[in-house]
């Protein structure tokens, strides 16, 4: 697509990371990376004509045998957009700051951005160095650029003076980069594959061709790749990485692809280009989201904003799921739900900014940005439990996380595709941090290998005791295809048949080709606890009404927190113990006596005061709302006021 290197040029290899720059418009973030790259990116008459620079550019840096890719991005607060764009991905930033101006606006903000980005090395240029030959000045904007940084990733790092037009300072520059471009790992190749175009042209003789960084996974010649949103069939006819043919590339590289069969207008800067079928695209996504501490008022509950992910830049509403509002500097859970034309293709750890809409009094300005922890989610209804869900998700490692999402997904289970695409993992690579949950019990696979389903153990738990129940019912048994109707129409029949299957094989139930029957009590056998779940509800039993929370207890009891999961929900099903709400699980039997000992107070009188309530359960308001609420749920008091009653 473009002419290779020189000939007689030293060898160098392909490095997976990617320098950015950052900074206010005019402080000299071009005319550095010319310096350091020999490379102008302004491209664009209008940016040669006027000076400054409104698209992204694009480098490359020969660091001792290393080329790494360089993005230069845009310092005028109008093209935030394609600041962002160019800024993620990106693995180590210049913030540069010129010497004769210190700290101004676009400074903080793309100091911001690139904090919320989660970009976490990087290093201050004091560019114009010729032009500052004060140095009280110097000491000044010294003294500024220190609190700027405090408490970002660029707190106690290198501040470098340069002169691009002397050449000041710019060896000790490339040395610092070196040194800085040797301390971050590599980007690691797994994953699924996601480009995220940010240019689109075409050449004579090739056709179209995008370029962009490559967020995750590799992409090779002759791979056959999907356009998201719109999931249009594209295949690559070649790839370069700094204007010179690849076979492959990786995650941490830009790259340009030529595209096959594709018109110039069948693609746009912001989609993604992906292997078909192995990248989601969400409406709806979870996220942990901070609100910048410079904001001038409180995020609320619901708010129109503007996306930034990748290269795109979409509407959409933020809807906070366990706060009123969101103060200046301040993090919560929220969704993000999008415009249905504009899905995004995002995967678990991805990075956002979030933008002042036009109908809100923040306009144009960085509210704040985060990172999505759940993709293709559903609509935050029960705000708590979804909450409890959204921060076990958060606080996992992706082996636990693929248990809490077949957890979540309740009778319908995922199949082991859809499981990755969930995750953004490869199929193949799902597998190996499948093994402890499901050698753990955490977890029923029915079918082998990448054409399993899965189907979390409290699930199963669940539906093993609806079946009994029916089969009990039935005074012959019940017909297999009858209660099958009984369970949820999500349950796949290969996952009802496995369930079935592992009751017979306990001597739970009696099959034949048409019947089920529950076993004969001669024949069955309760349910056996095992050590973990043992154990647990001995502690639950001995804590009364104060048990420790859920979260708590893998510390106290000295297990994997898969296995404590895990245990409750088998207890849960059981009955063995209550979840009074998604953080306060009781033993059955402490809740069965605080029951019994409500019916005898409204056997004497009508009306329940709080202090009555305190003094029935003996334990602080840290118990005694959350236990008031669980009756008021099971219909046995109603609410009036302050006071509660027995509910007719």
């Amino acid at each position: 697509m473009t002419a290779a290197p020189a000939p007689g040029a030293p060898p160098v290899s392909v490095y997976p990371l990617i320098l950015g720059t950052a900074g206010h418009i005019d402080h000299g973030k071009t005319s550095l990376v010319r310096a350091l790259t020999g490379i102008d990116t302004d491209r664009l008459p209008v940016e040669k004509a006027r000076g400054i620079t409104t698209e992204l550019g694009f480098a490359y840096l020969d660091l001792e045998g290393r080329r790494l890719a360089v993005v230069d991005v845009p310092g005028h607060e109008r093209f935030v957009k394609s600041m962002v764009a160019g800024a993620t991905g990106v693995d180590l930033v210049c913030l540069v700051i010129a010497a004769d101006e210190g700290v101004m606006p676009q400074t903080r903000e793309h100091l911001d951005i690139c904090h919320l980005l989660g970009v976490r090395r990087g290093l201050v240029v004091l560019t114009k160095q010729d032009l500052a030959a004060e140095d009280d000045w110097r000491a000044m904007v010294r003294a500024d650029i220190s609190a700027t940084v405090d408490g970002t990733f660029l707190a106690g790092a290198p501040v470098l003076e340069v002169s691009t037009r002397t050449g000041f300072g710019l060896e000790e520059l490339r040395g610092a980069l070196r040194q800085l471009a040797e301390s971050c790992p590599p980007r690691p190749a797994d994953g699924a594959f996601r480009h995220a175009v940010d240019r689109v042209f075409t050449i004579k003789g090739f056709g179209t061709v995008v370029t962009g960084t490559i967020l995750s996974g590799a992409v090779s010649v002759g791979d056959e790749l999907a356009i998201l949103p719109e999931g249009r069939a594209t295949r690559v006819r070649g790839l370069e990485v700094h204007g010179a043919p690849v076979a492959t590339a990786q995650a941490g590289m830009r790259a340009a692809i030529n595209l096959g069969g594709t018109a110039l207008d069948e693609v746009a800067r912001g989609d993604l280009l992906v292997h078909p079928g192995k990248v989601a695209a969400s409406h709806i996504l979870d996220v942990r989201i901070r609100h910048v501490a410079s904001a001038k008022a409180a995020l609320p509950r619901r708010s129109k904003v503007l996306i930034h992910h990748a290269a795109s830049q979409v509407i959409g509403s933020l809807v906070l799921v366990d706060q009123t509002e969101l103060a200046p500097g301040a993090s919560a859970l929220a969704q993000l739900r999008l415009d249905a034309a504009t899905p995004l293709g995002a995967m678990p750890g991805d990075r956002f900014i979030l933008r002042g809409f036009a109908a809100v009094a923040q306009h144009g300005t960085t509210l704040g940005g985060g990172e999505v922890i759940r993709v293709l989610a559903p609509k935050a209804r029960r705000r708590a439990d979804h909450a409890a869900t959204v921060a076990a998700l958060a606080e996992a490692r992706r082996g636990d996380r693929a248990a809490l999402l077949v957890r979540a997904a309740a009778a319908a289970g995922l199949g082991h595709a859809e499981l990755a695409r969930r995750l953004g993992a490869e199929p193949a690579e799902l597998l190996e941090g499948l093994r402890a949950a499901l050698g753990g019990g955490e977890l029923l696979a029915t079918g082998e290998g990448e054409s399993a389903h899965y189907l979390h153990a409290a699930a199963v738990a669940e539906l093993e005791r609806k079946i009994l129940d029916a089969a009990q019912a039935a005074q012959d048994g019940a017909l297999r295809e009858d209660l099958r109707t009984q369970l949820p129409a999500a349950l796949p029949i290969r996952t009802y048949d496995a369930i079935l299957a592992r009751l017979a094989a306990a001597g739970r139930l009696t099959l034949d080709a048409e019947r089920v029957r529950r076993a004969t009590p001669a024949s069955a056998a309760p349910p056996a606890l095992g050590a973990a779940e043992s154990a647990i509800l001995e502690r639950l039993r001995a804590a009364g009404v104060e048990p420790p929370r859920p979260k708590e207890l893998p510390e106290l009891m000295r297990l994997p927190e898969a296995a404590v999961r895990t245990a409750l929900d088998r207890l849960v099903a059981q009955k063995l113990l209550t979840k009074v709400k998604p953080d306060l699980i009781m033993a059955a039997d402490v809740v069965a006596r605080l029951r019994e000992r409500l019916l005898a107070h409204f056997a004497k009188e009508a009306e329940l005061s709080p202090q009555q309530w305190k003094e029935i359960v003996g334990a602080s308001r840290k118990y005694t709302i959350p236990l008031a609420e669980f009756f008021d749920g099971e219909k046995l008091t109603l609410r009036v006021g302050e006071i509660r009653r027995r509910r007719k």
